[in-house]
């Protein structure tokens, strides 16, 4: 009797092992919050790519904005800027991306749950041919809208970096 026991114990364990682990991957990789983020993605690199000022109201007030600064001695250097100071900057630096051309895309992209957002990891390639890994992270605000939190790449040029900081102040 002791085995039976013993063995429904142990069946009982598993059931349950099993039923946790598959009810916490169903939330890690809910199909579609990850859906979502795919359009919100595209969403963005088409605004991007249309130079459209809308852009901005696709990163929330508090986001935050790192970029990762590669000196030419191959030094690095991690600059978070204001967000507030960043949107204003896009506004008004998508002309001159526009007069020159310059566009991002967004490739090999990999979406996961992050709590109750979504980390977008992958490589931003400018048209120029310069390469990139990229971090976003995406989540709902009050009203229920997908906006940028965290947008973290690196860069080699600083003119938009100075002009975002100098305009901070």
């Amino acid at each position: 009797m002791e085995f039976k026991e013993a063995n429904m114990v142990l069946k009982r364990t598993i059931l349950v092992s099993l039923f946790s682990f598959l009810f916490s991957f169903q939330v890690l990789a809910n199909p579609q919050n990850i859906e979502e983020a795919r359009v919100f993605i595209d969403k963005f690199q088409e605004l991007s790519h249309k130079y459209d000022k809308k852009l901005t109201e696709m990163y929330s007030e508090n986001a935050k904005i790192i970029r990762i600064v590669e000196h030419k001695n191959g030094k690095t250097e991690e600059i978070t800027l204001p967000a507030k100071a960043y949107k204003k900057m896009l506004k008004f630096i998508r002309f001159l991306a526009k007069i020159r051309g310059y566009k991002n895309y967004y490739k090999y992209l990999k979406y996961e749950s992050e709590d109750e957002n979504i980390r977008i990891t992958g490589i931003r390639e400018t048209n120029s041919g310069y390469t990139a890994p990229i971090s976003i992270l995406i989540g709902k605000n009050s009203e229920g809208n997908l906006k940028i939190l965290e947008e973290k790449t690196a860069t080699k040029s600083k003119f938009l970096i100075k002009q975002v900081l100098k305009r901070a102040k």
